[in-house]
């Protein structure tokens, strides 16, 4: 968030890739400063990244390949076009986006001490906390961005019972990482990702400020909210 020409070119990525009809949407981090992001793409003046799947660890797929040269032949063409004329790339992008706002997805508040975004974390096997003691429920599998209601089916446990999805990130909510390899271990926070629908501003890039930011006394969401308001 903040960064103009990333959220620009993210919102041409979105454009030539189909948009969610192509299964590609856009992950905004209401995250302003570059430290509260220790990964790849924090690196560098400008970060984005480009994520496909879900995709089990060690496999390789045809169409998940495809679907990484698309997106990112669609970056680079982007790149292309802001270096040898910005304003006529932002024209077409005003074309394709006349009200100025384009729809992405945000994470939603961490409720954790320590955590960048929000997570429903499931129950630990007793003797291995780095092993799920229940089931992500079929109907989620394989669903990234599904928007789940309070009282859907979320888990089972080991026994065949359902475990609903209790609110605790809201009434409606989208599951991102569902099912997630990398999200076994507790170093990488176990757990199910969760997301809420959004638009960013596209001359800003700035999403709108919501009602509980400084929920849970997350580190870093008072200071975004300190920077929307300078």
């Amino acid at each position: 968030e903040g960064d103009v020409i990333m959220a620009r070119a993210a919102a041409y990525v979105l454009h030539e890739c189909g948009g969610e009809e192509g299964e590609t949407r856009i992950l905004m981090h209401s995250i302003p400063k570059r430290e509260h992001r220790p990964n790849l793409s924090s690196a560098a003046r400008h970060g984005f990244t480009i994520e496909v799947g879900p995709v089990p660890q060690g496999v390789l797929r045809h169409d998940a390949v495809e679907n990484t040269q698309r997106a990112l032949a669609a970056l680079f063409n982007f790149l292309q076009k802001f270096n040898d004329d910005e304003d006529a790339v932002k024209a077409e992008l005003d074309e394709i986006f006349p009200s100025g706002h384009v729809p992405c997805f945000r994470s939603a508040l961490a409720k954790l001490p320590g955590q960048m975004s929000g997570k429903i974390i499931w129950p630990s096997d007793p003797d291995n906390p780095n092993f799920p003691g229940v089931l992500v429920h079929k109907s989620l599998q394989d669903q990234d961005f599904i928007r789940i209601r309070k009282g859907d089916p979320l888990f089972v446990d080991l026994g065949g019972g359902i475990i609903p999805y209790d609110g605790s990130h809201g009434d409606e909510v989208h599951l991102i990482f569902v099912n997630e390899g990398g999200y076994y271990y507790q170093s990488s926070g176990t757990g199910i990702g969760v997301a809420v629908a959004s638009e960013y501003d596209l001359n800003t890039a700035r999403l709108p400020l919501r009602n509980d930011e400084f929920a849970g006394g997350v580190p870093g969401s008072s200071e975004r909210v300190a920077s929307e308001n300078e």
